[in-house]
């Protein structure tokens, strides 16, 4: 009898683990099985798990369903230079390949609370179009407008990246501030934080302003 409550606790655990993900904690499995009851064996049939991409890395399922594929949430609003993008690229290669049979892809139509066009993500684009089966193809219009929008977003981060060329620790010279090191740099921000020799707190300089670096 013992051999079996061990047998059964080891088979609790593979299962929670199964569900839930490789990243999911002890404290996590403590907290599922203090609700559990022996009630939520009897159930049988089909069921949906709900989980993030980072928790169904490892796992793979008959069918997927990748919801959200809209530019500002799948890639993240966040995502502000190409570095990011190419995170958010392999994360989204991580849902996709989850995939044994069918993969289902959703994205929804419209527009942002500014009235700005809701784009359809990126990521569907790199998808080559045989592969695809749509519900309801989209507006060649809306996929041109997104296209263009891809380019110019990601030319900007380009230049972002050419610009970014100095790093913590050395010393600049501003055409008004004078000169000062750099001590920190904000990529959210796509600035550099500088303490100026004759100024009493550090400031934020933006990379499109023009420094000259002191050798």
């Amino acid at each position: 009898e013992r051999l079996d409550n061990l047998a059964e606790l080891k088979q609790s655990v593979f299962d929670y683990e199964t569900s839930c993900g490789e990243e999911s904690l002890l404290e996590h499995y403590l907290a599922h099985i203090a609700l559990y009851s022996g009630n939520d064996r009897q159930e049988k049939g089909d069921r949906v798990r709900l989980m993030t991409v980072h928790a169904a890395k490892g796992l793979e399922f008959p069918y997927v369903f990748l919801c959200g594929l809209n530019e500002g949430v799948f890639p993240s609003q966040k995502t502000n230079t190409l570095e990011r993008m190419e995170e958010e690229r392999r994360l989204a290669f991580v849902a996709m390949t989850r995939a044994e049979k069918q993969l289902f892809l959703t994205e929804a139509e419209g527009h942002h609370f500014d009235s700005s066009p809701r784009y359809p993500s990126r990521f569907l684009l790199d998808i080559d179009p045989s592969l695809l089966h749509f519900t309801h193809p989209p507006q060649e219009s809306l996929m041109k407008e997104a296209q263009a929008y891809f380019q110019r977003s990601e030319q900007v981060w380009q230049q972002q990246a050419e610009i970014d060329c100095l790093t913590v620790g050395q010393r600049v010279r501003h055409k008004v501030l004078g000169s000062g090191i750099i001590v920190d740099i904000d990529r959210d921000k796509l600035a550099y934080v500088i303490r100026f020799d004759e100024l009493s707190t550090v400031r934020t300089i933006s990379f499109r302003i023009q420094l000259t670096l002191i050798e």
